[in-house]
């Protein structure tokens, strides 16, 4: 029931008289009645200021069609966008404001809609920012520039490349003033899809539109290029960055010493260290461990070393990242010696040791057979809080392998799938290569009840790696019982295994069970795709006669067209030998 008109006008009247000294008197009447509440703050409208002091005496909560009607009324009046802006980010932190129940009433004003989106952008609230756009775009509400790129730069750190390219192109049709920040938004974007193409077609779009590039957009599209290996490129918009008066800051050199680091070409990498301090732009950590990284790469430690002795001498002490690539480099020449000092240095300059440094070691220790040393640098990882990733069980079990402790390696599996880590095929064909050296490949058999008792029911990922790998190691028969239990457990086998299983048969000179399976696909309906052809073509690449009958097999029953045969492998030919 709409209040009574006598209360709204007493209760204004009190307020615009400023007899309202002891707004108490009126707390149960307002409180009774927060349609009367809403209903003042409208008629005090054309008085903004008094309304917010009227609103700020009252105690909290306040009801939200109260505060909605506040922010409508301080929306058009510019000295209060701060605090409009300020009550929408607590509103839109208690209430879903981006549902089609409070998203009408916010629409009609127009501010609001540009403030909302932004906030929810900038709060990392991709997917209500996105359900805003799309009211505004039915309404034919066009947000701000600020708003539009804060949507983009959103989308772009969730990794929603494709939504941000189709919301940028909604955003052209609905008339948003496409400014230099916006099209900065949408260059980010493409970096973080790898996208060279649309970046170029962006910055036409902007030299064409008289949009100018800043420093920000230049430094976008050469990292994307560095990142694609495009560093003619990338030196051009560089060239271009100075032509246009736009001076490279220390992102802009580092961008582009890293891609020169990452093509192995250091030398040129230290020529533009030089270049830069020419320009009188002071080199960073990052600078200098991008270089000894580039350095430790190419082989060449003793540079590297020397680099990082010209960072220290600038007063720069070398971070975790630097020690980690130095380290990296002494583990895979076996100098472990020289290992140890190093890691004693971090102690003493208090560098906290991070999972690639970790890694790092647990790997270089599993690959040389001592296994304690792994487990000790595994032990103290833990106990300094450093969670065990996938890297780290997988070197372990690779570790176990080799020196031959297959219980431990299984033990190290059963532990990674515990912490929520899917083997690979690499982790389970260690393990597999392991029993079978035993000549206990029966043992592989049993891995799918082991992991049953440990709680963690085998999936298709598992009965694949283990049937492709028994079919690597020429143990067909064993390959057909894992095969039969799979289905016997109810999971149904993808092409990769039916193509394998009857690859394998033609190399044992089985041919009956190979067309078997081949048929058994055709009736299954199951096609040789590109990516299958390719894993077949690596995995088989010794055995290029029963790949080859394969294809014959496969192309007789439709499995795969002559057609799409003929692309796949002159563009397989074409990337083993770039030449032809």
């Amino acid at each position: 029931m709409a209040p009574p008109p006598a209360g709204v006008e007493a209760v204004c009247a009190a307020v615009i008289k400023s007899t309202l000294t002891q707004p108490h008197n009126h707390h149960h009447l307002l409180a009774a009645s927060p349609s009367l509440l809403a209903a003042v703050l409208h008629r005090l409208s054309p008085l903004p200021s008094t309304a917010l002091a009227f609103f700020r005496s009252l105690p909290p909560p306040h009801p939200l069609d109260a505060s909605l009607a506040l922010l409508r009324l301080l929306a058009p009046h510019p000295r209060h966008h701060p605090t409009a802006r300020s009550l929408l980010r607590d509103l839109s932190l208690r209430h879903p404001l981006s549902s089609p129940l409070f998203l009408p009433s916010l629409l009609a004003d127009p501010h609001l809609p540009s403030w909302l989106l932004l906030l929810l952008s900038q709060s990392a609230r991709p997917h209500d920012a996105l359900r805003v756009f799309d009211h505004m775009r039915a309404r034919e509400v066009v947000p701000d520039a600020h708003a539009s790129s804060a949507l983009l730069t959103a989308l772009a750190k969730s990794r929603m490349t494709a939504t941000a390219r189709k919301v940028f192109d909604q955003m052209t049709r609905a008339g948003v003033a496409m400014n230099t920040h916006v099209y900065n938004a949408m260059l980010h974007v493409c970096l973080k899809a790898g996208d060279a193409a649309l970046a170029e077609s962006l910055m036409t779009r902007m030299d064409a539109a008289g949009v100018p590039l800043d420093r920000f957009s230049f430094n976008t599209v050469i990292a994307l290029y560095c990142r694609k290996g495009m560093q003619y490129e990338a030196m051009c918009v560089r060239e271009r960055m100075e032509n246009q008066g736009v001076k490279a800051d220390v992102v802009t050199w580092n961008s582009l010493i890293h891609g020169l680091c990452k093509e192995r070409r250091v030398k040129e990498a230290s020529q533009l260290l030089r270049e830069m301090a020419m320009e009188g732009v002071a080199p960073d950590h990052v600078t200098y461990t991008t270089l000894v990284d580039g350095y430790c790469r190419a082989g060449d430690l003793e540079e590297a070393v020397k680099l990082r002795g010209e960072m220290e001498a600038m007063g720069m002490l070398p971070g975790v990242a630097t020690y980690n690539a130095i380290l990296r480099k002494l583990c895979e020449d076996g100098k472990m010696k020289e290992v140890n000092v190093l890691l004693n240095e971090m102690d003493e300059r208090k560098v906290q040791a991070d999972h690639v440094t970790c890694n790092t070691l647990i790997n270089a220790y599993c690959k040389r057979g001592d296994m304690t040393s792994a487990l000790k640098v595994k032990r103290r990882m833990m106990e300094s809080g450093l969670q065990l990733d996938q890297f780290t069980y997988k070197a372990l079990v690779h570790g176990f392998c080799k020196a031959k402790e297959l219980d431990e390696a299984k033990e190290a599996l059963f532990e990674m799938m515990g912490a929520g880590f899917s083997p690979n095929y690499s982790v389970l064909s260690w393990i597999v290569d392991g029993l079978c050296n035993k000549n206990n490949a029966v043992a592989v058999l049993a891995i799918p009840d082991e992991l049953m008792k440990r709680g963690f029911p085998p999936d298709k990922a598992v009965y694949r790696s283990l049937i492709r790998r028994l079919c690597k190691k020429g143990f067909i028969d064993l390959a057909g019982n894992v095969f039969n239990e799979m289905q016997g457990k109810g999971l149904e086998a993808d092409c990769l295994v039916y193509a394998t299983l009857a690859c394998a048969y033609l190399t044992a000179g089985k041919p009956v069970a190979a067309l078997d399976i081949l048929n058994e696909m055709a009736k299954k309906q199951l096609y040789i795709t590109p990516q299958i052809y390719n894993c077949m073509c690596t995995s088989y690449a010794d055995e290029k006669g029963s790949l080859n009958m394969l294809w014959v097999h496969a192309i007789e029953r439709g499995l795969i067209t002559k057609s799409v045969y003929k692309v796949m492998h002159q563009a397989r030919m074409k990337s083993s030998n770039p030449a032809v």
